[in-house]
């Protein structure tokens, strides 16, 4: 039985700990120094690069250095990680699920949880990708690749029943996990108390009404279901790896959900308004073609589109929510307002709200 590599923080991470989590996957390399640095925006975890120096001459495969992954130095968003139980959610799909999909993620050394929720995860450094940038966006052939590697998640999975036999597997009631209504409103409120100016009155009018609606939106939805990342967006991938695809990271806060979540929280915020607008159609059928290709069956693109449209609101909700459960930073309330603007838009642009009650 292999032996568990103990969970430490970041600044624990000795040369023999790391050697320990190298030997547990058949790497037999002594590692003599390590030099750590910080890396990624995340808001609910702390990320390290670790470049290693071995002892003698190390194994052709042995990395020179490797990425970690640990919770929240800062005690409210460690707290929501545990509350939320995001961090066991994603320790688990590494250790049981990862393989099981077709998906690009990063290999895993190290995949441990203690009782309390505290982690540890070790990952292969997939430099010399880049990590996107939820700000900027992205080019429409980098959409292309996102869209083909969401299709091998979700056809992985589609209306997988065995799934549910995972016991750390979310299974949200509604369409969207996490956010009840309570939260919405309390954090619309506080959204129009300190942000409003990063939102115009267009978007404003469309949060009034979703909120007002929220609990009629988040009833459960009819199936399929697919196993979704639920964070699907730039800040969360890697492009222009070796291996040319893009790699799909922080799977925190993924659940077994209604199909359409993840293509809409992407192309929500992938582009400018117009640049989606011209090309929205285009990716949906490209997204729909692939999942064909993979065995799904008995899911038509219009159904796709109603899905699609219902899900423009679920950015909202994760941005809305955000500024209440997260540590508050400049780029994070830039991002927050962009999230919400962009579901808002695309919600505009797609009818949803001709589905909400009057």
């Amino acid at each position: 039985m292999k032996q568990a590599i103990p969970v430490v923080t970041p600044e624990m991470i000795t040369p023999g700990w790391m050697t320990q989590a190298l030997a547990s996957h058949g790497l037999d390399a002594r590692v003599e120094g390590i030099t750590m640095q910080s890396v990624g925006t995340g808001q609910l975890g702390e990320t390290r690069r670790f470049q290693l120096s071995y002892a003698g001459t190390p194994p052709a495969d042995a990395p020179t250095s490797l990425v970690g992954k640990f919770p929240s130095a800062d005690a409210v968003s460690a707290q929501t990680g545990r509350d939320l139980g995001i961090y066991r959610t994603e320790v688990m799909f590494y250790r049981e699920l990862a393989m099981r999909t077709q998906i690009r993620t990063p290999k895993v050394y190290v995949a441990e949880i203690d009782e309390a929720d505290r982690f540890a995860l070790l990952f292969e450094d997939l430099a010399p990708a880049r990590q996107g940038d939820q700000m900027h966006g992205c080019t429409l052939d980098e959409a292309r690749q996102v869209l083909r590697e969401g299709a091998l998640l979700h056809s992985a999975f589609w209306d997988d029943q065995e799934l549910l036999k995972n016991a750390w597997v979310r299974v949200p009631e509604g369409s969207q996990d996490f956010y009840s209504t309570d939260l919405i409103e309390r954090s619309w409120h506080h959204v129009r108390q300190h942000y409003t100016g990063l939102l115009s009155a267009e978007v404003q009018q469309v949060c009034d009404r979703y909120v007002r609606h929220h609990a009629w939106w988040n009833r459960p939805r009819e199936r399929p279901k697919c196993f979704s990342h639920n964070d699907f967006r730039q800040d969360n991938m890697m492009f222009g790896g070796a291996d040319g695809r893009v790699a799909v990271v922080d799977w925190q806060t993924a659940s077994f959900l209604g199909a359409g979540m993840d293509v809409a929280y992407f192309l929500g915020g992938a582009f400018d308004r117009q640049t989606r607008r011209q090309h929205e159609q285009g990716l949906l059928r490209e997204y729909h073609e692939a999942l064909m290709s993979h065995g799904v069956r008995d899911y038509g693109f219009d159904r796709l589109l109603r899905d699609y449209a219902h899900y423009s609101f679920a950015v909202i909700a994760v941005g809305l929510a955000a500024t209440l459960i997260v540590k508050r930073t400049e780029r994070g309330d830039r991002m927050l307002m962009q999230m919400v603007t962009g579901g808002a838009q695309q919600a505009i642009d797609n009818r949803a709200l001709d589905d909400f009650p009057a």
